[in-house]
């Protein structure tokens, strides 16, 4: 048995130990097939994260992009604020102009309070004078009258009159009464005059006292809009004081264009000064040869009449020579002496003589001084005035103009002030400039977006030039040939 147990004991030794071989073989392919895995799996990572990962190039463009952007957000800033600013120097021009009329309105008020109270005073007097004149009158009215009352009874006028001793007393008597009611009865009328006058002064004196008061009030209230526009403009300065970089650049570029628009305009009223004295040249010229002929016909005309003569004329051959020299002297000397005075007529080339139309139409133009209407349409306001104009609080703003700036409202049109011809029509850059010429006085009108009238073409007064551009300020020069005109003083408002 023990033997049996031993065998058995073998055997089941001897088959357990290939089970646990293949045991031992099976765990490392597991253990390989898992690494393989994790291997595999690392790999995928990596690659991955080498595919993520952005190359030098992309990321130069990448910062190429965002240079861009900033500096188109840097550009975008920096015209939003130039737009300000630029808004802030036409806003504070602008209240300089309020402010200056609101100064003229004042000094304006302060004459008429002045002359309001000189009147016043005079007609304070002619009161006192009349009023001591109406009280004269009355106690002479009143003493006749007590004295016709105290002898009512003695003076009774038919007593009176048939109380005389002769027809010629009785008619002094009864012409003695007649001037005598006369006479009560202009005092009375006299007294009632003087009444009237009194009252009517003292209605004038009340009017001037009124008008004074109101022209006080009206002193106060534009006193009190001077000084907003002056604290709504101290306000400005200082915001603007804060980019006074950009304040100058624009400055800069302000006075660079109106440099080269000056200069334009300049070029401009030149060419129409050379064309008119050309053509002026030209009608001289021809009313010369006009002239010239005329004389020459009429020479030739008297030259065939004295040939006719000569040839009718009934004396001798001597007599027909002689008077054929005679007349052929009197010919050349006629001939001569029309050469001579068309000579001495004929016009200096050299001198520009304006035509009489031109002439006609510069006096009228004279004559409508501070009376003309305003070049633009609608409701305006006066930017900038002629001359030199500097902002307080600001340094190195200085502009210069040689016109006037209207700013108008969102529509507003360029109109003619007189009656006249367009003489040029000049595109500059995106606007146009145009000239009319009133005889010997030039208008100009700069800053059009659109026009709608042509070169040479006539134009009356009020008629539409063109349309004013997108910020709606026009520039108005107003010139005598060359000379400069300050507009303010032509223009009506």
């Amino acid at each position: 048995m023990r033997r049996l147990f031993l065998i058995l004991l073998m055997l089941s030794c001897c088959m357990a130990m290939p089970a646990q071989r293949q045991k031992a073989k099976a765990k490392p392919k597991t253990q390989q097939v898992s690494k393989k895995t994790t291997t595999k799996r690392s790999s995928t990572k990596k690659k991955t994260t080498t595919a993520k990962k952005p190359t030098e190039r992309q990321q130069l463009e990448a910062q190429r992009k965002r240079l861009q952007e900033q500096r188109a957000n840097s550009q975008r800033r920096q015209k939003e604020l130039e737009g300000q600013v630029k808004k802030g120097l036409v806003d504070v021009q602008i209240l300089s102009g309020e402010i200056e009329d609101k100064l003229q309105a004042i000094d304006t008020i302060r004459q008429s309070i002045a002359l309001l109270d000189t009147n016043i005073v005079m007609l304070g007097v002619e009161l006192d004078k009349l009023q001591a004149q109406l009280e004269d009158c009355k106690q002479h009215y009143m003493q006749s009258v007590r004295y016709m009352y105290r002898n009512r009874k003695s003076q009774n006028r038919m007593m009176f009159v048939f109380s005389a001793k002769n027809f010629n007393q009785m008619f002094r008597r009864m012409r003695f009464a007649d001037e005598y009611s006369n006479f009560q009865r202009t005092q009375g009328e006299a007294v009632k005059q003087m009444t009237e006058k009194v009252q009517q002064k003292k209605d004038e004196l009340s009017a001037a006292k009124k008008e004074k008061s109101s022209l006080l009030r009206r002193n106060e209230s534009e006193h009190q809009l001077m000084e907003k526009k002056k604290a709504d403009q101290k306000q400005l300065v200082a915001s603007l004081q804060k980019e006074q970089k950009t304040v100058q650049k624009l400055i800069s570029q302000q006075q660079q264009q109106e440099k080269e628009l000056d200069a334009r305009i300049e070029k401009v009223i030149q060419e129409e000064i050379a064309r008119a004295k050309a053509e002026a040249k030209r009608k001289a010229e021809e009313e010369r040869k006009r002239l010239e002929a005329k004389q020459r016909a009429e020479e030739k005309r008297r030259e065939q009449a004295q040939t006719r003569a000569n040839a009718d004329s009934k004396g001798g051959k001597q007599s027909t020579s002689k008077r054929g020299r005679t007349g052929t002297k009197a010919s050349r000397g006629k001939s001569s002496n029309s050469r001579e005075t068309s000579q001495v007529s004929r016009p200096k080339a050299d001198v520009f003589e304006m035509p009489a139309a031109d002439r006609a139409l510069s006096g009228s133009f004279e004559s409508n001084k501070g009376r003309l209407p305003m070049p633009i349409t609608g409701a305006y306001n006066i930017v900038r005035g002629l001359g030199t104009y500097t902002v307080n609080g600001l340094k190195n703003v200085v502009l210069s103009s040689n016109g006037i700036y209207l700013q108008g409202k969102p529509g507003a049109q360029a109109r003619c002030v007189f009656d006249g011809v367009v003489t040029t029509v000049v595109q500059r850059g995106n606007s146009y400039i145009v000239t009319v010429r009133h005889g010997k006085y030039i208008s100009v009108y700069c800053n059009l977006a659109s026009v709608k009238v042509a070169t040479q073409q006539q134009v009356k007064t009020n008629q539409i030039l063109g349309n004013i551009g997108a910020d709606n300020i026009l520039q108005f020069q107003l010139r005598n040939w060359t000379s400069i005109l300050n507009p303010k003083v032509w223009l009506g408002r």
